[in-house]
């Protein structure tokens, strides 16, 4: 009998409220010195599925709940030829591609988060470079045995009790624009660097991730109307769960923050000032583990555990709705991304993005490469010219790619 695994609790919303907008995809890339093998990546692939044995799993639909079960999943990689973040060749919840230098990594967020989806990718870089090149790190990049892996956190560490988190109620500002047809999804990266952002954090006394969150507030409060700026900029921040529990899953362990600014013109100072306390309040320990407590203890719910699909469906999909309400957009900071010593030779940066519906931003950084990407479903560019702009006006260089699926940029 095949194995199978009940959906975390945050991948629960995956499956009903995917769209012909919106599949649910995230996308990690490393970008190489040299053209991949792809024969050399299929080997690596091959092993890395077997130390990750959750990424074998496809998408099942039950009468009560959607659940992964395991299958004979093949290792194949594919020449990148379908659109950023919109179906696989296969029924797997994960597809490898490459394109000359760049390997691509896109999965399913049921199965995954973004620190999941990194530590699959990290060990399948390893493998390719130890095959291809012949060398060998001695440290170990996947700490967790297949067991510890495919664990739902969660579930392990809900303790039953119902505490108040802070939440935002405010209805937030909505951007909302003409769309592409045929659902294409525009990427735009800026490539920069960590030093020079990271300097510019230290001016205003803040994070990197709290000076981009108020470069990304400023830069929508320019793209408002005036009759607009009584609703507040909200940005969801995720929340990597892993820095509060001692964790080593691959499957989804996150959740959210809101970050709320009623933007007036400000300059970056004050703003920096304001989304700073609102990340101290919000990424407060206590706050943290109460939201992910009571998040997790709603399954357990006898009577909703009862309710068939089809009607969870339906409510989950209208709930995720109603949460968008209440969001202007999602700030995704993936964080540094590290590699052992023998491998940075070979590698020139990663880069992350998702798949959205309206507008959503993700960055990383490997060395001193900051990567930045947008994804939008927006013609108009606005929000991403004026925060590219903004960068580069305070000394920034940016580095711009992106998929030419319309409009321009200049930063």
């Amino acid at each position: 009998m095949s194995k199978w695994y009940r959906l975390d609790n945050a991948a629960k919303i995956f499956p009903p409220s995917k769209n012909k907008y919106d599949a649910k995809i995230f996308r990690f890339s490393v970008s190489l010195k040299e053209n991949i093998d792809k024969l050399v990546l299929e080997q690596a692939l091959e092993k890395t599925i077997e130390e990750y044995p959750i990424f074998k799993s496809i998408l099942k639909r039950g009468f009560f709940w959607y659940y992964l079960e395991e299958a004979n999943i093949k290792a194949q990689v594919f020449e990148e030829k379908n659109r950023p973040c919109s179906k696989f060749n296969t029924n797997a919840l994960f597809e490898v591609t490459y394109f000359k230098k760049r390997i691509n990594l896109e999965v399913n967020h049921a199965l995954t988060d973004g620190t999941g989806t990194l530590m699959f990718l990290k060990s399948l870089v390893a493998y390719y470079l130890d095959l291809k090149y012949d060398v060998k790190s001695m440290e170990v990049i996947n700490k967790a045995s297949a067991k510890e892996s495919s664990l739902d956190s969660f579930k392990k560490y809900k303790t039953g009790k119902i505490r108040k988190a802070i939440s935002s109620s405010k209805l937030a500002y909505q951007i909302s624009d003409e769309k592409y047809a045929e659902n294409r999804l525009k990427i735009i990266e800026g490539i920069a660097s960590v030093e020079k952002i990271h300097n510019l954090a230290k001016k205003y006394n803040v994070t990197l991730t709290v000076y981009l969150t108020s470069v990304l507030i400023k830069s929508i409060g320019e793209a408002m109307d005036l009759k607009e700026r009584k609703k507040p900029i909200v940005i969801a921040v995720p929340v990597n769960l892993r820095q509060y529990y001692p964790s080593y899953t691959v499957r989804n362990f996150f959740n959210a923050v809101n970050i709320s600014y009623k933007y007036n013109g400000e300059d970056i100072k004050d703003i920096c000032a304001s989304v700073s306390e609102e990340f101290k309040k919000n990424l407060d320990e206590e706050n943290v583990k109460n939201k992910m407590n009571n998040m997790a203890i709603l399954e357990d719910i006898f009577i909703l555990r009862l309710i068939p699909i089809f009607i969870k469906d339906l409510v989950l999909r209208y709930a995720y709705k109603f949460t968008d309400y209440y969001q202007t957009m999602t700030l995704s900071n993936i964080g540094i991304i590290n590699m052992p010593d023998v491998y940075k030779k070979y590698i020139d940066y990663f880069d992350v993005f998702i798949s959205t519906s309206t507008i959503q931003v993700c960055m990383c950084s490997y060395l001193d490469k900051m990567v930045l990407s947008f994804t939008s479903q927006f013609v108009n560019s606005e929000v991403e010219k004026n925060f590219f702009r903004y960068l580069s006006n305070e000394g920034v260089d940016i580095v711009i790619n992106t998929n030419k699926v319309g409009g321009s940029i200049n930063a």
